[in-house]
């Protein structure tokens, strides 16, 4: 099912559902004899998405819980961590050699120091390390199942999105006024933070928040290349087998690279958190009420007759004439639904 919480269904049965369905997806990756490359990078996602919605509900969780939750769960990730990193490093030095011949004979000597790396690698995730990432996985899964939210309907998620919205607003800060790789790595986290939780908020209004979700996405991908560079400066960095002069040439593409990155991003995200956290909060509560208001005005709406050519009836009239008076008939108007709000179960989305 899609990730999301739904109108009418219950914040609590919605985050246990949503949760069952991300750890079924990361153990099924798991589950094979041979767990490829892909296989973990498909795990990874499942796990960001159950930290960020963890993060959502954290205040209803309860901040220790949350906080243990998204600590096991950040535990399992970098079990599967490495294997992914030399993969990502590798493409992305690809691409950057794609981009001249200076480029690719700069980085050519930390393209040959991380194959070299790489080629000690198993092409398939350690069975031993796949073995204890399922088992932590289903140990998380069971603990994910009981959990109870102190809160219900949207006020067991407002505390928790507006502390991830907050953090943005502050990573966005320091990134800029100190743009250091961790600063910018940790902005990269509450980007992706935001778009996940818009997405498991999208019921409360699809368009609104799909087109909030894409921006968050494509902005967390800049950064993620970004990331990608920050990995291969202290892969170089650490380099054994280059020269100091290599290691100069090659971190002095990848700063280039990088700072045109954060440059074109800079407005990107102070618009998507150009909001003051209360009032950003206050506004997704407002739509969430409507949404779950619209839900239930659609289930009591009857469905549309379908006609076919033997319910026509004929009134002896041609086209629109009225009977006698020579006016034309005006067609009657649509019943609207009732305005009053139909009661619904609290809900949320994933």
């Amino acid at each position: 099912m899609p990730y999301r919480f739904k109108t009418n269904e219950p914040v609590e049965k919605g985050f246990r559902r949503i949760a069952r369905e991300q750890f079924d997806a990361a153990l099924a990756e798991l589950a094979g004899s041979s767990v490829g490359a892909k296989n973990v990078h498909e795990c990874r996602k499942s796990l960001k998405r159950l930290r960020a919605l963890v993060r959502l509900a954290a205040e209803s969780v309860g901040e220790g819980k949350a906080r243990r939750r998204n600590k096991a769960l950040g535990g399992i990730a970098r079990l599967l961590s490495d294997r992914r990193d030399q993969t990502v490093m590798l493409d992305t030095i690809a691409k950057l050699s794609e981009e001249n011949t200076d480029t690719a004979a700069a980085l050519a000597p930390l393209r040959a120091s991380i194959a070299k790396q790489d080629a000690q690698e198993a092409e398939t995730l350690d069975p031993d390390i796949a073995v204890r990432a399922r088992s932590l996985l289903v140990q998380e899964a069971r603990k994910f199942e009981r959990a109870k939210l102190a809160k219900r309907g949207f006020a067991a998620l407002a505390g928790g999105l507006e502390a991830s919205y907050r953090y943005g607003r502050k990573t966005r800060k320091y990134a800029y006024e100190e743009p250091t790789d961790e600063n910018f790595h940790e902005l990269r986290k509450a980007v992706q933070w935001h778009w996940r939780q818009m997405s498991l908020l999208s019921k409360a209004w699809p368009d609104e928040f799909a087109a909030r979700a894409n921006a968050a996405r494509e902005l967390s991908q800049q950064l993620g290349d970004d990331h990608d560079l920050a990995m291969l400066v202290e892969a170089a960095s650490r380099s054994t087998s280059m020269s100091d002069e290599q290691k100069e040439a090659a971190v002095g593409v990848c700063r280039r690279h990088q700072q045109a990155l954060r440059g074109a991003a800079e407005y990107q995200v102070k618009r998507l958190f150009v909001e003051k956290p209360e009032a950003f909060v206050s506004r997704v509560a407002a739509y969430w009420r409507c949404s779950r208001s619209l839900d239930s005005q659609l289930e009591v709406l009857p469905a549309p007759r379908q006609v076919d050519a033997s319910d026509q009836v004929d009134t002896g009239l041609t086209d629109v004439e009225a009977p006698a008076t020579g006016k034309r008939q005006t067609p009657a108007k649509p019943r609207l639904a009732a305005k009053s709000e139909v009661p619904a179960p609290s809900q949320r989305r994933a």
